[in-house]
């Protein structure tokens, strides 16, 4: 569970900063999103566990993130910087995101 926690503030904090970038327009997927943050080159510096994967994949899709910062993540744009808007939705999608890593659903 420390490593499903640590995961996950991987993923807000790292998120913060240098999300994803890229083509814009289309809102990826849940699969999508799920494929980068389970990969070995995510964006985020760490893999994040099958177990938690789902869940936040889906927690991403329904944010108020923006398209261009979720096609960043799915393209592992690490020189992205996400606006102060995405940074503001990424900290208000924590307690769900903690969720995720704790219930892992």
């Amino acid at each position: 569970m420390k490593k499903t926690l640590t995961a996950l503030f991987a993923v807000a904090a790292l998120s913060l900063t240098s999300a994803c970038g890229g083509g814009g327009g289309d809102r990826p997927t849940q699969a999508e999103l799920k494929k980068a943050i389970t990969s070995d080159d995510s964006v985020f510096g760490t893999k994040i566990p099958e177990a938690a994967a789902d869940c936040i994949a889906g927690a991403l899709e329904k944010s108020d993130v923006s398209d261009k910062t979720l096609n960043a993540i799915v393209e592992g744009d690490e020189d992205y910087k996400g606006s102060d808007k995405d940074k503001d939705a990424l900290t208000g999608l924590q307690s769900d995101l903690t969720k995720c890593a704790t219930s892992g659903s």
